[in-house]
């Protein structure tokens, strides 16, 4: 299938594999957006087309994005369950029951599956057989991946403040305050971690840099408006979109603001995907740009049929893969504004998609998991 987007293509360079390496290993995709600067990048994908290998039943809405480690799909549903999967068959291997939804990714380390829930609580569970191990609460709704370093948990909360949990035990190592305006408080996105600094966004509108050990600032950056969308990492720059409708641009050393770009009237919910030379931001209304890494400026767009809540993954063969609210998951070439794939789940997609060597996985509001494959079903 070749349909061509409606787009307008300026000029663009094919992803290459010069993408920083994940801090994953091999074959995994433990965490959102795949490691700890969220660089939501594959390096191997399958052939297209691909086919649809297993969907798997949750009892609610999936707007967890699915993360897949020693061969195991784990996700979060809205029914209150974090569910583990086999990745070749599907075949549900165990499910753990929280006291309220799960919207927060779940981020694995070892044999322990951590993540939050609304109920106010971060838990932690054994990955081969969905034990509890520990849980820590909150002072409100855990709607943030965690992201694991250094032998700590990071997690944002709705209460405002950004958490540090020893992996191991469970126990308080450290909490941030998002004090500077505490009218639209709460931490939504999920901490990435770099160079050993932790950073983070807030509802507030601020980007801190904070230190692990303790969680004293580095720095911090205002911008214009709420920010939900994730921080990502690369190159020593920190690159996030907030509801002001700007895209940042900001070292990630001195908190310096290296430039920003004025996206106009579109509001972007998802994280930005940095390749070589391009940062790609999805919009609420269903556009995709591309921005010169260097300038800021627009380089590329094209369009999809309706709203981009989910973040792309783009891969090194030089496929573009993101989900849409109108129940499709795609793979673009954005060379060309071409439809290189597609595939239709029953309800709209908000997770961003786990992309390996041999599969493709995301979830939908249908409340399913699915995988999808190279060759025939």
């Amino acid at each position: 299938m070749r349909k061509k987007l409606r787009a307008v293509v300026f000029s663009f360079t094919v992803v290459s594999t010069a993408l920083s390496a994940s801090h994953a290993r091999a074959g995994d995709w433990p965490m959102f957006l795949k490691d700890p600067v969220h660089s939501s990048f594959a390096e191997k994908a399958p052939a297209l087309p691909l086919t649809l290998k297993w969907r798997a039943a949750t009892g609610g809405p999936v707007y967890s994005s699915p993360v897949v480690y020693g061969r195991r799909v784990f996700a979060g549903s809205y029914d209150n369950s974090l569910y583990a999967f086999d990745a070749g068959t599907g075949k549900l291997l165990w499910s753990f029951g929280a006291g309220g939804p799960i919207l927060s990714t779940p981020a694995v380390s070892g044999n322990r599956v951590f993540f939050g829930s609304k109920d106010g609580y971060v838990y932690a569970v054994a990955a081969d057989s969905g034990k509890l191990l520990w849980k820590y609460e909150t002072g409100d709704s855990v709607l943030s991946s965690p992201v694991v370093a250094g032998g700590a948990v990071v997690v944002g909360s709705k209460d405002g403040y950004v958490y540090a949990i020893d992996a191991a035990k469970g126990t308080r190592l450290w909490r941030m305050e998002a004090y500077d305006f505490r009218r639209y408080g709460g931490i939504y996105s999920s901490p990435a971690y770099f160079a050993g600094a932790v950073f983070a966004a807030g509802k507030n509108g601020y980007i801190y840099s904070m230190n692990p050990k303790t969680g004293g600032r580095n720095w911090s950056v205002k911008t214009g408006s709420a920010i939900y969308a994730s921080p990502v990492i690369r190159d020593g720059n920190l690159y996030v979109t907030s509801f002001d409708r700007r895209l940042y641009v900001i070292d990630v050393k001195t908190g310096a603001i290296v430039w920003r770009k004025n996206l106009e009237n579109d509001l972007a919910y998802s994280s930005p995907a940095v390749a070589p030379g391009r940062v790609y931001v999805s919009f609420k209304n269903g556009w995709i740009k591309a921005y010169d890494r260097i300038s800021g400026r627009e380089t590329a767009g094209f369009r999809l049929p309706d709203e981009i809540n989910s973040t792309p993954v783009i891969t090194a063969g030089g496929a573009l893969f993101v989900g849409c609210e109108n129940g499709y998951l795609y793979a673009i070439n954005p060379t060309n504004g071409e439809f290189m794939w597609q595939a239709r789940t029953g309800g709209g997609i908000h997770a961003s998609p786990a992309v390996l060597d041999d599969a493709v996985y995301v979830g939908s509001e249908d409340g399913s998991i699915y995988a999808f494959g190279a060759g025939k079903d």
